[in-house]
């Protein structure tokens, strides 16, 4: 458990000015089972009028509109967070759990995740065979003492081991969803390398794939998918990691009525370093700034991320 400092900024400059501006926000971490926001503080300029809300998948939007001539448009988001409450969340009603299983446009397989996928064909096999049940009602009752295996990972430096969950932990079940989650998280870290600037913000897991390397977008794409295939319902997540620089990106899996996260990015069971934002289906269920404008213009993006320990 730890009680964590966050910082995080968003802006939009243009040239020329733009007007009409109508937007949608989704950069501000809520509370759930596993975190506590202890302080929150929100900033957004211009701000003629806004309106707050959650969207279909629970996460905290903000909805704007700005009809007056501006160059710049900011969000800020500042607060305290106190992380790894619980090592996992309760799986809510069947059919939102059963929404995640299908493949979306970002993560649909094609022969590069096809052939990547043939190693893990045993494994997947066992856990197919196994018909592991989402037993809803278990899960609300018992999700507070429901496994520690979240309780002793912590965050490595990107390329260490150290501090890696393994998938043969005596407390995660053989052929449950969550370990064949696992197991094929540790074969993607291990095939698959870090490397920025040669994808965007619209590669797919299958381009992703093919080039064998990408960010974190990139990782959590493809371990969805792979998780798909195998019909194990998982979701997408933005949130924030200790440290400076991006926003970052990470996976939850439903395993025995429970949701697990896992950063394949940095190959580990998320525990209480990360800070969750939003979740979905893929990047674009959980994209941080949309909007539409009036004006013919040049718009420049700047995102700052500061995590830190209390």
């Amino acid at each position: 458990m730890k009680d964590l400092l966050f910082e995080y900024d968003m802006q939009l400059d243009f040239a020329p000015p733009v007007e009409e501006h109508r937007f949608t926000l989704k950069c501000i971490p809520q509370t759930d089972e596993r975190q506590l926001i202890r302080r929150l503080d929100v900033e957004v300029y211009p701000k003629e009028f806004l309106s707050t809300d959650k969207d279909s998948f629970g996460n905290h939007s903000i909805y704007g509109y700005t009809k007056g001539k501006h160059d710049r448009f900011f969000a800020r988001v500042r607060g305290q967070v106190r992380t790894g409450l619980v090592p996992c969340l309760p799986a809510k009603a069947e059919h939102q759990v059963g929404l995640f299983k299908y493949q979306t446009d970002y993560t649909r397989p094609g022969p590069a995740i096809l052939k990547f996928a043939e190693r893990f064909e045993k494994e997947r096999t066992a856990y197919e065979n196994s018909c592991e049940t989402i037993n809803i009602a278990a899960a609300s009752e018992n999700f507070h003492t429901a496994g520690t295996i979240a309780s002793e990972a912590t965050e490595p430096a990107r390329g260490s081991k150290d501090g890696m969950t393994n998938a043969g932990d005596a407390n995660i079940p053989a052929n449950s969803a969550l370990a064949l989650a696992i197991t094929m998280m540790h074969g993607l870290y291990e095939n698959f390398s870090y490397v920025q600037g040669v994808t965007n913000v619209q590669t797919t897991a299958e381009e992703a794939m093919a080039l064998g390397r990408g960010v974190c977008q990139d990782y959590s794409h493809i371990l969805l998918s792979l998780c798909r295939m195998a019909r194990i319902p998982c979701r997408y997540v933005v949130g924030m990691l200790i440290g400076e620089g991006l926003s970052h990106a990470w996976v939850e899996v439903c395993s025995g009525g429970h949701w697990y996260a896992l950063d394949p990015t940095n190959n580990l069971i998320v525990d209480d370093q990360h800070i969750k934002i939003s979740a979905g289906r893929d990047y674009h269920d959980c994209i941080v700034s949309q909007g539409v404008f009036v004006g013919h213009t040049t718009q420049t993006q700047t995102v700052a991320v500061r995590v830190r320990e209390e």
